[in-house]
């Protein structure tokens, strides 16, 4: 008998490279981030005013209320402005916001789907402001195509980000 042993090499866990490394925030990522943003806020829309428009249930006076802050500083909250608020909103505030938290979202891989966990609470700020006042079929009707609206933005915005640069990990 030989003092060798026969066993078998222990296979090496694969990992992306671009998930492994601590990604820092920078102009390129903060831009990647705004463009994912931006082309999420433009695929959730048809879905979030699209649909309700196609079934009669699309009020524009949700949107002026979002604005309605702006009479704080003398300015007349308009549907346009409610627009441009949101379309910031969605470019600019919530993919910053996405860079500092979505590494510390679920679920582990695949990580693009920390867009959509991210978008979910947004998704529970958003029904309160604009919930309908009608039927309870425009009110299953509002949850759920808000809901998918938001995930449409979250996929977006994390695959974006993603494939793009990466999510950034923080060291805590």
């Amino acid at each position: 008998m030989s003092g060798e042993t026969s066993e078998s090499p222990t296979p090496a866990v694969e990992e992306e490279l671009v998930e492994s490394f601590e990604i820092p925030i920078t102009g390129r990522v903060v831009l990647a981030a705004m463009g994912g943003g931006l082309l999420g806020t433009a695929a959730m829309l048809p879905v979030l005013v699209g649909v309700p428009g196609l079934l009669g249930l699309f009020r524009t006076e949700p949107v002026t209320r979002f604005a309605g802050f702006a009479e704080f500083f003398g300015i007349e909250p308009t549907v346009t402005l409610g627009i441009v608020l949101f379309a910031l909103g969605g470019t600019i505030v919530l993919p910053l916001t996405f860079l500092v938290v979505g590494a510390f979202l679920p679920p582990e891989t695949p990580r693009y789907l920390r867009g959509v966990t991210f978008a979910t609470t947004f998704w529970l700020g958003f029904l309160p402001a604009f919930w309908p006042d009608t039927g309870l079929a425009t009110v299953a009707a509002y949850v759920l195509v808000s809901l998918a609206g938001h995930w449409i933005y979250g996929v977006t915005l994390g695959y974006v980000l993603s494939r793009s640069i990466g999510i950034p990990q923080h060291e805590v």
